[in-house]
């Protein structure tokens, strides 16, 4: 892997992972026109890539992870109810990973791609419908497993996990802001769970790293990225509605199927 590859691959991985677009199809699509790809033996790098995410929304978020760490040690139970909610969200995916993850992974044709950001794109066009009406502190369990019930569908590459968990919180009527705020912090326990299992691989010596100024690269660029299009994302929808995104998606899924026949 060259220091451009890197260099491009965590900039596509800070930016898409983030973004109601997702970085899984992205990358599959890097993979296919470009000749761009991770190496089977380094997928460690691939941790570096997610890890560069993963310390974006650590710290865009900072404040809030405190308070939701601290919560049990001080009696907050605003905080309490909030780290209960985060980890009850996190157990569809969690399930659907263990058991399917690695069959689902393998649906990269251009069919599957474009299907994928189509219904992206059809989600959020339907759920910026709902109207708003609540903050996410409002959610019951039942609806927070709901939308970890969405976010275990961006398990199928090219269906993204932003778009799928924002979607979701929009159709149970909370408000925009709220909504976003809501996915980057739900996606913290759900990149560190991925991170965290291929980093595994990686100690067992199954799986490697690209030389250090190439890996530096690639995760200082994620990182970057990843904090562009949280900060992005959040101006956004101050203003804007995420069904805008379907704008891109929905080209690109058609140029897909064209170049698939």
């Amino acid at each position: 892997m060259t220091t451009m590859q890197a260099l491009f691959l965590g900039l596509l991985q800070g930016c898409t992972e983030l973004l109601p677009i997702s970085s899984s199809g992205h990358l599959a699509l890097a993979e296919q026109f470009l000749a761009v790809r991770i190496p089977q033996g380094l997928l460690g790098f691939d941790v570096l890539l997610h890890f560069g995410s993963l310390l974006a929304l650590l710290l865009c978020y900072h404040k809030t992870w405190i308070r939701i760490l601290r919560s049990p040690f001080i009696a907050d139970r605003a905080g309490m109810r909030m780290f209960a909610l985060l980890i009850i969200v996190t157990i569809p995916a969690g399930l659907a990973g263990i058991f399917f993850g690695e069959a689902l992974d393998g649906l990269r044709s251009l069919p599957m791609l474009a299907a994928g950001f189509l219904v992206s794109a059809i989600v959020l066009l339907v759920a910026e419908r709902v109207p708003v009406r609540r903050p996410f502190t409002s959610l019951k369990i039942w609806e927070v497993l709901c939308i970890g019930v969405a976010q275990a569908c961006a398990l199928l590459p090219s269906v993204s996990r932003s778009g799928m968990t924002i979607a979701a919180c929009r159709a149970l009527k909370l408000r925009r802001s709220d909504a976003v705020d809501f996915a980057f912090l739900m996606a913290v326990p759900a990149i560190a769970g991925a991170t965290l299992f291929t980093a595994i691989n990686v100690m067992k010596g199954t799986m490697t790293l690209p030389s250090l100024a190439v890996s530096s690269v690639g995760f200082l660029a994620s990182f970057g990225a990843s904090i562009f299009a949280i900060l992005l994302l959040r101006a956004f929808v101050q203003r804007f509605s995420t069904a805008w995104f379907a704008l891109y998606l929905i080209p690109l899924a058609v140029l897909l199927l064209t170049f698939a026949r």
